[in-house]
């Protein structure tokens, strides 16, 4: 995987020149043309420039004149560059308030991290002349208020950019591509989770820290092959992708099999299995397969001689997974007997753990009176509402295993499987604005606080299983 290079943000709140950047990295051209004459020799265009950065003086030493949004007007060395951003250009805290880094290199970086509700486009020449003069961003939105809107021509805005550029780091080592930051979703109107986690990354810096995060761009498809088609076009054109969480469940196998021959590191996967191929995934989840091999296990730790199993034979996933559990069960030294269709000897079986591995609706109807005494069931087929009703099931003990421990350590809240999911991506995403190279935050383990979510960047099938948290009788627990 490429390596991300260490960049200088300081960006904080929306202030005077809100220069935050993002989107495709602009070929920008150096070039001194004027509408002024006096200005286009390299030594006296940064003169001005520097001018223009320290003092507020323009072409011919004239005095720039600048509004703020509120209307009060702003003069000579009031408005310069310096007072806010700083000598260096880094950006400062000033009255509560912190510009950012407005040297070059940073207002035309695509991966500037990203303040809440701004957008995520770059700056070059023309979007910075509008941005001085009229106080629009690139993709048109108001800048805020505190930043002044100035009377500059294009000449000065060109002579300001080379102080800009001058102000920029000079003596860096070439860096390879960094990889173009993707979300991989379904269309949010066909799932309220979907809508949860991107909401919940959305607002990952007010959810996790105040601290801007790394920029996030969200494919949303339809289908398969329209998820392909848009990651192709864009790895075309962008080169290495890194894509955060992505919803693959039930394609698993063919997004393996693309990113296996393509430059994609794949992080926080929403997937179900963890097909060969994969090894590019990243902090992957525990799959359902885990979480089936985990409760055999703490079957086999209650001291039960043999597992019954109830699946949907019609039902592709449910099939996989009882083969899965058949397996474990083997290599655990446990008998696995399927759920019978003769009702005289269900008593029988329900005397030994019964592993779900179906839709809960049916479970009354299908168990009838006899309830077993240990129910073993993954969390994607929990839910108390479908809990049976009735004494006799009261008595039994439920053993569901999630992916993470479900529960908020301070208040015992239950965390939806989105929320969690989104905290880990926004945390990524804080780290790799935070200075960090792609190969360091990605090869320790990820701790998502305040959620006790700790996953390795790779893991090993007992890794795996030992990270799946299991719950017992998790009552009262709604998604």
């Amino acid at each position: 995987m490429s390596r991300l290079k260490t960049p200088a943000w300081r960006v904080g709140s929306l202030v005077v020149m809100v220069f935050v950047t993002l989107g495709a990295v602009l070929d920008v051209s150096r070039s001194g043309r004027t509408d002024q004459g006096g200005t286009d020799s390299p030594g006296r265009v940064l003169e001005l420039g520097r001018s223009l950065y320290e003092k507020g003086s323009g072409v011919h030493g004239r005095a720039i004149h600048g509004r703020l949004g509120n209307g009060v007007e702003l003069t000579g060395s009031a408005v310069a560059c310096a007072n806010c951003h700083g000598h260096d250009g880094r950006g400062s805290v000033e009255g509560g308030l912190r510009a950012p880094d407005i040297r070059w290199s940073s207002l035309t970086d695509q991966y500037a991290p990203v303040q809440p509700g701004l957008p995520a486009l770059p700056y070059d020449r023309s979007s910075l002349l509008k941005a001085l003069t009229t106080g629009h961003r690139p993709d048109g939105t108001v800048l805020n208020p505190a930043m002044p809107r100035f009377d500059l021509t294009e000449a000065e805005v060109s002579a300001l950019i080379e102080q800009l550029v001058a102000l920029s780091p000079s003596a860096s080592p070439p860096l390879a591509p960094l990889p173009a930051v993707l979300g991989l979703v379904p269309q949010l109107q066909r799932d309220r989770t979907v809508e949860q986690f991107v909401r919940t990354v959305e607002q990952c810096p007010e959810t996790v820290r105040l601290h801007p995060i790394a920029s996030i761009r969200w494919i949303r498809y339809r289908d398969p092959d329209d998820a392909l088609r848009q990651l192709e076009e864009i790895r075309v054109r962008e080169g290495t992708l890194l894509l955060i969480a992505p919803y693959i469940v039930g394609w698993e196998e063919r997004f393996a099999e693309w990113t296996a021959s393509r430059p994609v590191t794949v992080v926080l996967p929403f997937a179900l299995w963890s097909p060969v191929g994969s090894d590019r995934w990243l902090y992957r989840v525990p799959s359902i397969e885990r979480q089936v091999e985990r409760l055999i296990e703490a079957a086999a730790q209650q001291g039960a001689a043999g597992v019954t199993v109830a699946i949907d034979r019609h039902d592709r996933l449910s099939a996989r997974l009882g083969a899965v559990a058949e397996q474990m069960a083997t290599a655990r030294g446990l008998s696995l007997l399927r759920w019978p269709e003769r009702s005289e000897t269900r008593d029988r079986l329900l005397e030994q753990p019964l592993l779900w591995l179906t839709n809960m609706k049916s479970m009354e109807l299908l168990v009838g009176q006899t309830v077993p005494r240990t129910i073993l069931i993954p969390s994607l087929f929990y839910h108390p509402s479908n809990m049976p009703r009735g004494s006799r099931w009261a008595k039994a003990e439920w053993i569901v295993a999630y992916p993470y421990n479900p529960r908020e350590p301070a208040t015992g809240r239950w965390q939806a499987p989105a929320t969690v999911w989104g905290a880990a991506a926004c945390h990524l995403l804080a780290l790799l604005a935070e200075n960090l190279e792609a190969d360091t935050v990605l090869s320790r383990p990820l701790t998502i606080a305040p959620f006790p979510l700790v996953l390795m960047p790779r893991q090993t099938d007992d890794e795996a299983r030992a990270l799946v948290g299991l719950v017992t009788n998790p009552r009262g627990y709604a998604r």
